[in-house]
């Protein structure tokens, strides 16, 4: 009876460390998952970040753009005006011959 005694007590130890190892695991587990919503968290603020600073580099890209447009067309109109002369200046210079 005694020896039962004993095994029972061993199984109920037993049993104790193996809650214990169980709850260390859990408490481990859920602060890895807070953890891991953390770090969510602070990378969703991240790619808000980025995204708001890709919209601002977006916007002075399209300006510096529509500045290089704009500066083209005036050098194709001013090339197309000399060239334009040009022509006029020799038929005037063929008519005079």
């Amino acid at each position: 009876m005694v020896r039962d005694l004993k095994k029972i007590l061993e199984t109920l130890e037993v049993h104790e460390a193996t809650q214990e190892r169980i709850k260390t695991i859990q408490l481990a587990e859920n602060a890895s998952m807070q953890d891991t919503l953390k770090a969510l968290s602070v990378l969703t603020d991240s790619v808000k970040g980025i995204a708001v600073g890709s919209a601002g580099s977006i916007e002075c890209l399209n300006d510096k753009i529509n500045i290089i447009k704009d500066f083209v067309i005036k050098q194709a109109e001013e090339t197309t005006d000399l060239r334009l002369r040009i022509i006029n200046i020799e038929d005037k210079l063929n008519d005079n011959i």
